[in-house]
């Protein structure tokens, strides 16, 4: 097959998903965005890259305006156009289609539909649903449930148009169900993270010792701090550790608007543990996530049901321990629930947080099993080729209607 997938965002786990498609024979373009800052996996094309496969980025004239609703809306039209363009010069037999902003998607699968292209929805999250918490919020109940309105029926057309849904979580199914989305073209596979891509490494590492990081407890963020996360978490966790373990450090490895408040808040309150950095290579990763006693995970109770942070996939391979702060029944609170990888405080207790790293911090004998309860996670679950023989199942029912497929509900998530 000749596939297209286009991950707007460039996640390590996407691309490696690509390269295996590849490796099984597809020729596979894969494309992201360089122009939205996130951290991004290995993305790069080598010379050890299976046959059949590319990389395609496309950018847009600037960054990309994140919390401009005006700017935004431009930029995500022509950036459909963009890829709509892009995908009509060398048509695919299918494109998925993985974190795109809405007003691009829907650009790029009328497209998609007019050249004749199959296109498959792998729905990471319900966009439409958090458009319009955060537009309620700032715009009001009518105003607001206007433009909640237009994004629920935007990302509805998307999903009735797609050929296949790919859901990352069964709780998705009641709103695909409410789109009238048919339960026969959706199949449930959970995400996963890049395993060979994330080696253990030692706590006493290069990257460790250049922070000044080695014989002290640290407690580490690394990943978007966007609006399904409350920044100021971090703030109270430094505090904390500020007046008890005055060599502890909390690093936290973000850009954008809630690094923003963390730099300005850090100043005012003088909270000299509190280490903030810009994201870091994909290939330092290991050595990062090694660097902490404690990683850390946040997600706002509105956020929690939809959204599956990709970061904690990544902690689990990293043999550390995670504390969660957010609602117990999100897929990835169950996962560190389930392994026994982590603990986890729902947003309503969080003053509980500070106690239970506090509890972690002192137990090296209890992070360390769960640290490596959360590796042997990973081993069971991210194994790439059984994962991409199901993606393999469904793009071949995408464009050969009528191919068998694999069971659409796996037993369990991660």
């Amino acid at each position: 097959m000749h596939i297209v997938l286009h991950d707007y965002s460039g996640h390590p786990f996407q691309v490696q998903l690509s390269r295996e498609l590849a490796r099984r024979g597809h020729r596979v373009r894969h494309q992201y965005c360089m122009s939205y800052t996130t951290g991004k996996g290995a993305v790069e094309q080598t010379p050890e890259d299976p046959e059949g496969f590319s990389v395609e980025p496309l950018c847009m004239a600037s960054e990309f305006a994140r919390y401009s609703p005006f700017r935004r809306v431009w930029q995500e039209f022509r950036y459909g156009v963009c890829l709509g363009r892009q995908l009509r010069s060398t048509p695919p037999q299918v494109a998925v289609m993985c974190n795109i902003p809405l007003l691009a998607h829907a650009v790029a699968a009328i497209v998609l539909r007019i050249s004749g292209v199959a296109m498959v929805f792998w729905q990471q999250d319900v966009y439409s649903d958090a458009i319009g918490t955060a537009a309620r919020g700032r715009l009001g109940r009518w105003v607001g449930g206007a433009l909640a309105w237009i994004a629920d029926r935007i990302e509805c057309l998307i999903a009735r148009n797609s050929v296949r849904v790919i859901a990352i979580s069964e709780n998705f199914l009641e709103v695909l169900q409410r789109w009238n989305v048919s339960p026969d073209v959706v199949t449930i596979i959970p995400n996963w993270a890049a395993l060979p891509e994330m080696p253990v490494r030692p706590r006493n590492n290069d990257w460790a010792r250049s922070h000044d990081l080695v014989g002290r407890n640290v407690v580490l963020y690394s990943g978007t701090l966007g609006l399904k996360h409350d920044p100021r978490i971090f703030l109270e966790l430094a505090n904390a550790l500020c007046e008890r373990q005055p060599d502890a450090r909390v690093v936290v490895i973000s850009e954008g608007q809630g690094r923003d408040l963390l730099e300005v808040e850090r100043d005012r309150l003088q909270l000299k543990n509190l280490i903030l950095l810009d994201y870091q290579q994909y290939s330092s990763l290991p050595d990062v996530l090694a660097s902490a006693d404690v990683l850390i995970t946040v997600l706002e109770p509105d956020a929690g049901r939809y959204s599956v942070p990709s970061k904690v996939l990544n902690y689990l391979c990293a043999a550390r321990p995670v504390l969660g702060i957010m609602p117990a029944d999100n897929e990835a609170a169950d996962a560190l629930l389930t392994s026994g990888a982590g603990v986890v405080v729902i947003p309503e207790h969080r003053g509980e947080a500070v106690a239970r790293l506090l509890n972690l911090l002192a137990a090296p004998d209890r992070r360390a099993e769960m640290g490596a309860a959360g590796r042997r996670y990973a081993e069971e679950m991210f194994d790439i080729a059984s994962i991409a023989a199901r993606f393999e199942s469904v793009l071949r029912e995408a464009v050969e209607p009528g191919t068998e497929l694999v069971a659409r509900r796996p037993a369990s998530v991660g």
